[in-house]
Order: structure tokens, then sequence, then C-alpha cells
């Protein structure tokens, strides 16, 4: 799918948008999760249960980052604009 008044620039397809925001938002549970279980049971934890805490929020994080990433680069939002101004062409369905 091109986009005409954006110089006929490749869009990304909704499938690999759909992907990248599977993986952010696996990364965001990753985060959200680590950090429930780090205030729940904090002060109880031993350390091998630290240590997997802390790499399930470097995960999360790691995910988070790589999705947003790949989104910025490979969807180029920066690029395209939608201007308001200019009325929409009307769809032929």
């Amino acid at each position: 799918m091109t986009d005409d008044q954006n110089g006929g620039a490749k869009q990304p397809s909704k499938l690999t948008q759909y992907g990248l925001a599977m993986v952010g938002g696996a990364g965001m549970t990753l985060l959200i999760l680590g950090a429930s279980i780090g205030v729940i049971y904090g002060a109880n934890l031993d350390a091998e249960s630290t240590h997997s805490l802390g790499l399930m929020l470097v995960v999360g994080f790691f995910l988070l980052i790589l999705a947003i990433g790949f989104w910025l680069a490979w969807a180029r939002p920066f690029e395209r604009f939608d201007d308001i101004n200019m009325p929409a062409e009307p769809e032929r369905h």
C-alpha cells in the first residue's frame, strides 16, 4: 500500500504493526509484573528470586525499547504527517 500524498512512500503492513504492538505489549506486561512482584514480595525475596525478578524487568524493558525502535524505523511517523487542514480524498470501496 502506498501513500500518494506523501510521495508514494510504502506503508508498513497491518500485520507488521500488530506484531510490533504485541512485542511492545509483552515488554510492558513483563515490566508491570516484575514491578508488582517486587512491591508485593520485596523484602521476603531470596537472592535467586531477586536475580530472576531483575532479569524479568530487563527483558521487559528490552522488548519495549526494541518494539518502539523498530516501529520508528519502519513506520517513520516523523516523515508522514496527516495534515488536518487538507480534506481527505473520499475513499472508493
